[in-house]
């Protein structure tokens, strides 16, 4: 035994220094340990607010019902989105328009062909031609970029234009 004291009286500096290190070791543990618990403290009270105003069952109820609600209206919203889309494709989205002389003895651009598609390149082109005496105007169907109606050379022209540029 006296062997033992003999050692440690001659590693004391030693000892103590080591046992120092441990300590400052255990007191960043100490802090570290502290700070989870007070997250952890406050998230608890957070809970405890929150369940203050009703038990879990009326909390976990209140929000079924109100993830239900979401869930409608994001019903309501897809089939309003579906509707748009499909008003969407039907709605005049290119235009084609081509001025010219009709008749050769009658001055300036004043006939015209102006080509209404959708994105299906479904429509109407319309046709003004402008005579000395009259003015005729002529609505032609137009289906996947044609009609069942002979075109004019200036109406197929108005409808390659409204195919190559969407407003």
């Amino acid at each position: 035994m006296q062997n033992f004291l003999d050692i440690i009286s001659q590693n004391a500096t030693m000892i103590i220094l080591f046992l120092s290190v441990l300590s400052i070791i255990e007191l960043i543990f100490i802090l570290i340990i502290n700070g989870k618990f007070l997250r952890l403290n406050r998230t608890y009270n957070k809970v405890i607010k929150t369940l203050e105003k009703g038990d879990v069952f009326d909390i976990f109820s209140r929000i079924l019902t109100e993830n239900e609600e979401i869930k409608n209206k994001l019903d309501k919203l897809k089939i309003d989105l579906n509707s748009l889309d499909k008003e969407g494709k039907t709605a005049i989205k290119k235009v084609g328009m081509v001025r010219y002389n009709a008749f050769p003895d009658v001055g300036s651009d004043l006939s015209f062909s102006i080509a209404l598609l959708d994105s299906n390149d479904d429509g109407i082109v319309l046709s003004g031609i402008y005579g000395r005496n009259e003015t005729a105007t002529f609505a032609k169907p137009i289906e996947r970029g044609q009609s069942k109606y002979p075109l004019s050379a200036e109406e197929v022209q108005a409808i390659e234009r409204a195919k190559r540029k969407a407003l």
